[in-house]
């Protein structure tokens, strides 16, 4: 593999276990990154077990080998993700155009980006008589973007830094659309938190560390992301720990 990358002009980085991976996409941004999953005849757990920080990190830019008999792990990698495939028999026929793919995917598509708009915040509901807001132990909120809403339900777990979010993203025109396998990045201040991807119901959940501030990037449809700002989360912080 790498006198191949190597005689197709390409400068490589080559980790050999998923911690190896993401410690090298902290120092580096690649533009692509293809994943081995039977390396050395390893199994397949440990990497897909870690998947979701390389694809957060790598959005449109990954690509998988694949053999004959792909283990059920890897199967349900690429039942979950849109990546592409490349046959490990046929690397000298399929590597460079798949890349190529990518490069110019980097290169001459931008990401298309609509940020969406609150339309409901239960904090700015009218408060119960006795009841202030940082005793109110979860917060829903509602957002726009053009018929797509995103209605979200945020709860701090109490005397932690913990943070639980569930979502789920419906179109107000046409209730009946599935957003199965939807990619959902949380992105905090330094970067991608955490990666999930939606049930048939458009429904997904994050449980992360407390981060002052966090941003939801919905793909819609190929290269169309719907970007998510939250409220500063200070109130979350004072949620869980009111009364301790």
């Amino acid at each position: 593999m790498r006198v191949l990358l190597g005689s197709m002009l390409c400068q490589c980085v080559f980790a050999s276990s998923v911690q190896q991976a993401i410690a090298v996409l902290e120092q580096e941004n690649p533009d692509a990154a293809i994943v081995d999953p039977g390396s050395e005849g390893s199994s397949a757990s440990p990497m897909v077990s870690g998947f979701d920080k390389i694809y957060s990190s790598l959005l449109g830019r990954v690509l998988v080998l694949s053999g004959k008999e792909s283990e059920p792990e890897v199967k349900d990698l690429l039942e979950r993700y849109p990546l592409p495939l490349v046959s490990r028999d046929r690397l000298l026929q399929e590597l460079w155009g798949n890349l190529e793919s990518l490069f110019r995917s980097k290169t001459v598509l931008s990401r298309v980006v609509d940020a969406a708009r609150l339309v409901f915040d239960s904090f700015l509901q009218p408060m119960p008589a006795g009841v202030r807001a940082t005793q109110l132990p979860a917060r829903r909120m509602v957002y726009q973007s053009e018929n797509l809403m995103a209605d979200l339900w945020l709860e701090p777990q109490t005397d932690s830094r913990h943070i639980a979010l569930v979502g789920q993203i419906v179109d107000s025109a046409r209730p009946d659309r599935q957003f199965d396998t939807v990619p959902v990045v949380l992105q905090g201040r330094k970067g991608a938190i955490a990666l999930a991807t939606t049930n048939k119901f458009g429904e997904f959940h994050f449980n992360f560390d407390f981060e002052p501030s966090v941003t939801l990037e919905i793909e819609v449809r190929g290269n169309h992301w719907v970007s998510v700002v939250l409220p500063c989360m200070e109130w979350a912080q004072r949620a869980a720990f009111a009364g301790s």
